[in-house]
């Protein structure tokens, strides 16, 4: 017997040393000794006496390489177990093979998490016969590819286990792990295919798992109806929603946007008693705070608190994020002191959030001093947070700060596409250069994005052929242009007035991509700048063709710059091209190019254009044939107007309402009699047609108000929405037009229907009733405007003012001046102007000396009407050398009087006897274009200007009292006040008035000034009775007795 020494029981004695000792160990006392270290677990020991049966050169057979590999796999060392079995593929077996390619597979993905490996390996031993993996095996490589998102490896190992090898089943395991792979990459319709397909086969019935994500995947497509259906199958089904599933649930709703829809998933859960979790609060508090409802959010966060569970940083940073997000910089830092009390650490993301925010008010000391605190902190600041900073700073436009700042980091594409991106906002050559020269000293590898910014500054400082060179780089940078690309190259082109460069960049465009309006817009833009108007219309007829959507902007542009360059018949004729290639969408073209013809004033054209639509059954605007009709009636083309009526009547008949609204709006602006006739028949039928406002608002401006309020009054319950604004256009033109009965009628009406007439309306109808001489009732309607909550302006009162002092009411007139000041209402030049005007024709010189003092002392400035009035008021007094030195001083300031203003200056020297002084002033008159402009306006019924050439004859022979006599009939022509009263009224204050007793005495009014017409049509003016007296004798030397008579009665009634 050999005695071997005494060892410790923990020491393993090596082999060789036994076999020197003279034991002569067989195989199985080997794989027995093996067996009894695996069953105890001694791993370790079984791989330390096979690498000692290894090195001695002992035979091993099957059972032992299948302990020693089952032993490697126990001790995680699957490298050594990979190596170990192909080593003995083709030379020796091992026991369990599968189960040990199993555990090997396995392992690798998870404990040495490397999925890409375990394929790798199935792939090379399921070349070896007898190989079967568990179906286990690929539900873990399935599941483990499926979080990496690489589904391309998932479909390949689908495809293995449905081989007639093996058959292994889609269960819910491998099916919830393929829906979310899909979902985790963005395609959520394959996720909803690959499910609905499993389900389809009978293989699957989905369990809770399967469906939460099945459901993530129809809240991506934001298909709720399917989520619907889901969740009423699976209650039929009687599955259980557990608080994962509404997690799910209420994180799809609100990725979506669908913050109400998620809302009410939570008070579901809350209802059923299924209790939140961190999670869920954390997806709740972060899903509100993106949406802006932060504060909501922080009830959530408050609600978490009450439950028992601690919100952690993510739900604080979630918060910070929301209140940033709305510029709450305090209640997010307070939130940030909150959770740093509480010992939550706070991270760099966190910062960065804060720094953000903190940046988007441009509070850049606080951003500075949030950077020293991480680096006390030890958090070390990332090139986000660096780029969120300099971000910042260019968008402020502190671009050199940003510049120093990117140099003291190592900056990435984002910060040298920034920084250039700065410097184009700001327009900056320089910068751009330095930027450029540092980006190429970094050797940063651009992506897209830097590379179109790039290009974009390079063409801005006028290097082309640079930026040329990075469009050709692209590709060696395995980079493709997008329509960006293309379009900042276009655009580049186009603007330095390259066309034909930006043609070659535009047809490379074309080859590679045709989905970018932007590109196709751009080229005709410059297509059109360049006057290339014909390629512009194939470009636009190219688009078109290839079925992109229309562009209002695109052909709006060719549309006007045809009209611009070839007038109404080129626009005709790019319709015709486009009719005749027969292209889907022309009737939106042919309707506005209809609108635009018409605006320019081309009705004939327009109804072209109409015909061509008709001709192709193209849709026809109602607005277009109601343009063109207005067009022509406008222009006195009544019979074609009439023609084109009466084909589309009889093209859609009088039973179509479209029909007939154009027909009312013909009739409103030709005949509104018959308009109306037409609009109660249209009323008996009960068909609802209502007038526009356009039409209200043509009469108007075309100078038939009176047809417009005819309109209006018997057309009262077939109009459209009409506000004060229309109302006060209509009544003021009623005003001007000395019809101040209808405009009070309107103001009645107006009120009637609940609208509150404004100021505006007020002002035109008191101007009215001054301008009739109704200065009792102006002034009743004055008093009665407080007490409806309307207060008086500036305009109100200068209109009252300058009533007043037509009718020599200067003390009245004062009075209301001085008013304006309580008011708080500071008078305007215009105001002072009517005062001064008065006090010098009343020869109140002194008087109006003192206001104009004040009027200068308040800084405002003078005009040619303050300077004319005042030369009269010392022309009145007959001190002409006041005249003259007021005219010289003011002359001085290149300030001079008006036409009135002159006129007098030279009517006063010359009746003092002053004939050259005069002449002087004459001639410097008729070089005035002001001056010039008033004498053209006279209508002498002989060729244009003969008024100022005659002028300037008179003043060459110096027959200055014959010029003169010319300068008081040209003022008796264009200056003359009629129509005022003869009486004067001091104003009072009335309790209250309406609109229907001011028409009433404006009536009594109106009937005696037009006794007071003369044959000529004009008024006569009529102040004192030495004026009546005047009329009353001119109408008894005409022999026309009876108007005398009636006059004189009206008198002595008046």
């Amino acid at each position: 017997m050999v005695s071997l020494p005494r060892r410790n029981p923990s020491e393993m004695i090596p082999l060789s040393t036994l076999l020197k000792s003279g034991f002569t160990p067989t195989l199985k006392d080997s794989n027995n000794f093996l067996l009894f270290l695996y069953r105890n677990r001694k791993f370790k020991a079984i791989i330390h006496v096979f690498s000692q049966v290894n090195s001695n050169k002992i035979n091993a057979d099957a059972q032992t390489h299948t302990i020693f590999a089952k032993a490697l796999l126990k001790e995680n060392k699957y490298e050594e177990a990979a190596e170990f079995l192909k080593t003995l593929v083709g030379k020796s077996k091992i026991f369990d093979k599968n189960r040990v390619l199993d555990s090997l597979l396995q392992g690798v993905c998870t404990f040495n998490q490397d999925p890409e490996r375990g394929y790798s390996l199935l792939k090379n031993f399921l070349k070896i016969d007898g190989i079967c993996p568990s179906s286990r095996t690929f539900c873990l490589l399935v599941c483990s590819f499926s979080k990496m998102g690489k589904m391309d490896r998932v479909i390949d190992l689908l495809e293995l286990m449905s081989d007639d090898k093996f058959k292994y089943p889609f269960d819910n395991y491998v099916c919830s792990s393929v829906i979310s792979g899909f979902v985790r990459i963005g395609e959520p319709e394959l996720a909803v295919g690959f499910y609905e397909t499993a389900v389809k086969s009978g293989s699957l019935k989905p369990n809770t798992v399967t469906c939460t994500s099945v459901l993530t995947a129809y809240c991506k497509l934001r298909n709720m109806d399917k989520v619907y259906d889901l969740v009423s199958w699976m209650e039929n089904n009687e599955l259980a929603f557990d608080v994962v599933f509404y997690s799910n649930w209420v994180y799809g709703c609100l990725s979506e946007g669908l913050i109400y829809d998620a809302f009410r998933k939570y008070k579901e859960m809350v209802d059923k008693k299924v209790e939140l979790d961190i999670i869920s609060y954390t997806i709740l508090i972060d899903g509100f705070s993106k949406d802006g409802n932060v504060e909501k959010a922080v009830g959530f966060l408050y609600k978490m608190r009450k439950d028992g569970l601690e919100p952690n940083l993510i739900s604080y940073t979630a918060i910070i994020l929301g209140f940033c997000k709305k510029g709450k910089l305090d209640e997010a830092f307070a939130i940030f002191n909150m959770f740093e009390k509480l010992g939550i650490q706070a991270d760099e993301f966190t910062y960065a959030i804060l720094i953000n925010g903190v940046c988007r008010k441009g509070d850049f000391d606080l951003v500075f001093q949030l950077l020293d605190e991480m680096e006390k902190k030890g958090i070390n600041p990332g090139i986000v947070i660096y780029n969120t900073v300099i971000n910042g700073l260019c968008k402020v436009g502190r671009m050199a700060e940003a510049d120093d700042f990117s140099k003291g980091i190592v900056g990435d594409v984002v910060t040298y596409t920034t920084l250039l991106q700065g410097y184009v906002q700001e327009e900056s050559n320089s910068g751009i250069l330095e930027t450029t020269r540092r980006l190429e000293a970094a050797g940063i590898h651009m992506d897209l994005i830097m590379c179109n910014i790039l290009i974009k500054a390079l063409l801005m400082v006028g290097l082309f052929e640079d930026a040329f060179a990075i469009y050709k780089r692209l590709l060696q940078m395995d980079l493709s242009a997008n329509s960006v690309t293309y379009y900042i190259l276009i655009d580049g082109y186009c603007k330095a007035g390259r066309i034909d460069e930006a043609l070659e960049i535009f047809d490379e465009f074309r080859k590679v991509s045709n989905s970018s309006a932007a590109c196709y817009n751009c080229i005709i833009s410059g297509l059109c700048r360049k006057d290339m108007i014909d390629m512009a219309i194939d470009v636009l007829i190219e688009y078109i063709q290839k079925g992109l959507p229309l562009d209002r902007k695109m052909y709006m542009m060719l549309i006007e710059a045809t009209f611009d360059r070839k007038g109404a018949e080129g626009v005709l004729e790019m319709i015709y091209r486009i009719d005749h290639i027969g292209l889907l969408g022309s009737h939106v073209i042919c309707n506005n190019a209809i609108s635009f013809l018409c605006k320019m004033g081309f009705p004939e054209a327009s109804y072209n254009i109409l015909l061509v639509m008709k001709r192709k059954g193209l849709v026809q605007t109602s607005f277009g044939y109601y343009s063109i009709l207005r067009l022509l009636l406008l222009g006195g083309k009544k019979l074609l107007a009439q023609l084109i009526l009466t084909s589309f009547v009889k093209t859609h008949g009088m039973s179509n309402l479209s029909v007939c609204k154009i027909l009312v709006n013909y009739l409103s602006l030709h005949n509104v009699k018959k308009a109306l006739l037409f609009l109660s028949t249209m009323n008996e039928r009960q068909w609802r047609i209502t007038i526009p406002v356009s039409v209200f608002k043509t009469l108007t401006n075309d100078g038939r108000v009176c047809d417009a309020y005819e309109l209006l009054v018997g057309a009262e319950n077939n109009l459209c929405d009409m506000n004060v604004f229309y109302y006060t256009i209509m009544i003021d033109a009623l005003c001007k037009g000395r019809h101040i009965d209808k405009a009070l009628d309107l103001c009645t009406l107006a009120k009637k229907k609940g609208i509150a007439l404004n100021i505006v309306t007020y002002n035109s109808v008191i101007n009215g009733l001054c301008s009739q001489g109704c200065l009792v009732e102006a002034f009743r309607l004055f008093d009665s405007l407080e007490r409806v909550d309307v207060l008086p302006t500036e305009v109100t009162y200068g209109t009252l003012i300058d009533a007043l002092v037509k009718e020599g009411l200067l003390k009245d007139a004062r009075l209301l001046f001085e008013r304006m000041f309580l008011k708080n209402l500071r008078p305007a030049t215009r105001i002072y102007n009517s005062l001064i005007n008065g006090y010098c024709k009343s020869t109140l010189l002194e008087e109006a000396i003192k206001l104009f003092q004040d009027f200068e002392l308040r800084d405002l400035k003078p005009d040619g009407f303050t300077v004319g009035a005042l030369i009269n008021g010392y022309c009145q007094k007959g001190d002409m050398e006041g005249a003259l030195k007021l005219f010289i001083e003011f002359k001085s300031k290149s300030l001079l009087p008006d036409f009135l203003g002159f006129m007098h200056l030279i009517r006063g020297l010359c009746a003092k006897g002053r004939m050259e002084e005069s002449r002087s002033i004459l001639r410097e008159m008729l070089q005035i274009q002001s001056v010039i402009d008033v004498l053209g306006r006279v209508d002498t019924g002989v060729e244009s200007g003969s008024v100022e050439n005659l002028l300037i004859f008179l003043c060459e022979r110096g027959s200055i009292h014959e010029a003169v006599t010319v300068l008081d009939e040209v003022a008796s022509m264009l200056f003359s006040a009629g129509g005022n009263s003869s009486h004067q009224v001091m104003p009072s204050i009335y309790n209250g008035t309406d609109f229907h007793s001011l028409s009433s005495d404006a009536k009594n009014i109106e009937n005696m000034l037009k006794i007071c017409t003369a044959e000529d049509g004009e008024k006569q003016q009529l102040k004192d009775f030495d004026s009546f007296y005047s009329l009353i004798h001119s109408l008894c030397l005409k022999g026309e007795l009876a108007k005398a008579n009636r006059f004189t009665k009206l008198l002595m009634e008046f």
